[in-house]
């Protein structure tokens, strides 16, 4: 019992002292907080509105609104499952506390976030993606705010990536010592490296550029980090709610996922948005769930399908994400990171990524056998 109140003392507290040390900003908002608690480098606050999230924030204002106008572009179609900033008192979007640090309020909701190995979940998760991009183009930004809408093409980025694998071969080759961490690598580099090579090649000799451009021209929008995280299963639409919230207050059961609709998806987290090939962010989603599925070919299939449902998907577009998934992502950054660590120590956490990686290659290789068939 003595425990339980000195526990209970210690957190009422902290809630305190986040109150008190964001009462400046919230002050500058019309909403009444019942509640505020901690979530994920964040503020969960429940309002007389709904559920808000207090954010602080590093990037410049132009990002900002950026992402702001997306948001309201979605908006203003009818898809209101999207966490849209708030403006304060001042009409601005972006508040300032009295230490010169930035927040924004942006709209919550009360969800479990996509189950990655759940194939009814992410299928969802994929058809909403596929409905984002529908709505997706030709927004209009500023000078200003268009400094953010592009990202490295990717024939720069995988001959970066080449050489650099490259690099690392060399460097494992002419050790006289290797340790458990480089005889793996180096035993399967050139299972990677072949994929590396053909992925380059095969963009080199696409329809990569025009479709990159055409999309500049269509002002096509990505998410840009369209994972299970970012998608959220909502069955309470936001509603109000005056006391705390609890674990149970997310969960959702068996029978409501079956019954979930687009409507009922919530997508968050715009700030890594840009403008470019949208089939990019169906290539990052699938890359992601698959690596989590062994490369189950039932799953990479059925999110392909699931998306073309919804947005049909062009032959010059499946070849691109055939390519994309091609391009051994996982192994790069396992090289990425060993290039630029001590490498006179390995850990073992390091060494099994590799391991699965390696485990993996077989049924990924499966996997676009069966792609390739239909491009």
């Amino acid at each position: 019992m003595f425990n339980y109140i000195v526990l209970k003392r210690v957190a009422l507290l902290v809630r305190g002292d986040i109150v008190d040390r964001n009462n400046d900003v919230l002050a500058k908002y019309d909403f009444k907080v019942y509640n505020i608690n901690r979530a994920r480098g964040a503020f969960l606050l429940d309002t007389d509105s709904g559920l808000k999230i207090l954010k602080k924030v590093d990037n410049n204002k132009n990002r900002i609104l950026f992402e702001h106008k997306i948001k309201e572009h979605l908006y203003a179609l009818g898809n209101e499952m999207v966490d849209v900033f708030l403006y304060n008192k001042d009409g601005d979007i972006v508040t300032c506390d009295n230490q010169q640090n930035n927040f924004v309020v942006k709209n919550w909701f009360v969800g479990e976030a996509c189950e990655i190995t759940d194939l009814h979940q992410i299928k969802i998760a994929v058809r909403n993606l596929a409905d984002l991009h529908n709505d997706l183009y030709n927004i209009d930004f500023s000078l200003d705010e268009s400094k953010y809408i592009t990202v490295e093409n990717l024939d720069f980025l995988f001959d970066k990536r080449n050489k650099e694998l490259r690099r690392v071969r060399s460097y494992i080759r002419n050790k006289k010592q290797k340790n458990k961490f480089e005889i793996i690598y180096y035993k399967y580099f050139d299972e990677f490296y072949n994929q590396a090579v053909k992925a380059e090649q095969l963009l080199k000799a696409s329809s990569y550029r025009d479709l990159m451009d055409k999309s500049i021209i269509e002002k096509r929008i990505c998410h840009g980090n369209y994972t299970y995280h970012n998608v959220l299963l909502d069955k309470r639409h936001n509603n109000n709610i005056n006391n705390e919230v609890s674990r149970e207050d997310y969960m959702l059961s068996a029978s409501n996922i079956n019954n979930i609709k687009l409507s009922d998806v919530v997508t968050v987290n715009f700030d890594k948005s840009h403008m470019g090939l949208q089939i990019s962010d169906l290539y990052y989603f699938i890359r992601k769930v698959m690596e989590k599925n062994n490369w189950d070919v039932l799953y990479g299939s059925q999110l392909i399908e699931a998306y073309d449902s919804v947005r049909a998907i062009k032959k010059e577009e499946l070849n691109i994400l055939y390519i994309m998934l091609l391009y051994p992502e996982k192994f790069w950054k396992i090289t990425n990171f060993y290039y630029n660590s001590k490498k006179s120590w390995i850990s073992e956490r390091n060494i099994q990524k590799l391991e699965t990686v390696c485990g993996q290659n077989p049924n990924k290789e499966t996997f676009l056998n069966k792609l390739e068939k239909i491009l």
